[in-house]
């Protein structure tokens, strides 16, 4: 069995932690800079630290073109602040895989993360947060393992993640359209098996909220007010093998303490549609700082936000 704790990767992550540690920036519960809030979304993470909980994420992908297979996923993700601006958070999810006439199932390796914002430009509607994640090998089910369906390799994923406004933009129209990305250099531990790769993630997203609250208010129903429509693309680039991506439109509704979405996903190229076809993902997301202020939804260290 394959040590996830190498050294070479611990080393990384304390000097990652001490540098994220030695920033400043200035934050405010969920992704909020300026007018700005910048939600969650359901492919691609937001640049913001908070307490939230994602559960569940469902996501289905069909079969691809030739070794493919019809996957359900049924994932969760936690994020606790440690300080208002530092936090971590754990992801994992259960598959139910068809293979033929078999049926595989179990979780899939775990992820634990680390994320800081250390920038918040409000007149800009500007933020920007460093992270670094890691997934574990062996953590997930052996026979989804043994059979090839998740990874053997453990592997530690420096992030950037970031997140623009376009409210000082002077037609008011587009003044509710924003942008985010998530930038990611795979660092496996072992090359050779799994190689290092470059993850791309980007939003453009139209939040009826803000044209509501901070352009003109047009008097819409609650059920149309409260909607986010996007797109969410993810493109993953390895060393060695052929690159893929998808495309994802959808929908988010955001209420006071919870949010809801919906998105259809694509595949972009000809090497994705040889390993999926098209499918869809489902989200159920809480907001623990306005569910729990004084308890599981404040930080660690420091009052509530």
């Amino acid at each position: 069995m394959q040590n996830p704790f190498n050294a070479r990767s611990v080393a990384a992550a304390a000097t990652l932690l001490v540098a994220l540690l030695a920033s400043n920036s200035s934050a405010l519960a969920h992704a909020v800079c300026g007018n700005r809030v910048f939600p969650p979304t359901l492919t691609v993470d937001d640049p913001g630290v908070g307490d939230e909980l994602s559960l569940p994420t469902i996501n289905y992908q069909s079969s691809g073109a030739s070794s493919g297979q019809p996957v359900t996923q049924f994932g969760f993700e936690w994020d606790k602040t440690i300080t208002e601006h530092l936090g971590f958070s754990i992801q994992s999810d259960y598959q139910s895989i068809t293979d033929q006439r078999l049926h595989f199932q179990g979780w899939d390796n775990w992820n634990a993360g680390l994320k800081y914002e250390f920038y918040c430009n409000p007149d800009w509607e500007f933020m920007a947060s460093f992270g670094v994640n890691r997934t574990f090998a062996y953590t997930g089910s052996k026979t989804l393992i043994n059979n090839g369906y998740i990874g053997s390799v453990s592997s530690t994923n420096p992030t950037l993640y970031v997140g623009k406004g376009l409210g000082d933009l002077p037609i008011g129209l587009l003044r509710p359209l924003a942008i985010t990305g998530v930038l990611t250099r795979q660092f496996s531990d072992s090359p050779g098996i799994t190689p290092n790769a470059w993850n791309f993630g980007g939003t453009i997203q139209y939040s009826i909220p803000y044209l509501q609250q901070h352009v003109k208010s047009f008097g819409l129903p609650d059920v149309i007010a409260r909607l986010t429509p996007l797109v969410e693309v993810n493109f993953n680039a390895p060393t060695q093998g052929p690159q893929t991506g998808t495309i994802s439109p959808g929908l988010l509704y955001e209420a006071d303490t919870w949010q809801v979405g919906a998105e259809a996903v694509f595949p972009l190229n000809a090497a994705t549609r040889q390993q999926q076809g098209v499918g869809a993902v489902v989200q159920l997301h809480f907001f623990l700082d306005d569910i729990f202020p004084t308890s599981l939804g404040k930080p660690i260290f420091g009052a509530s936000r």
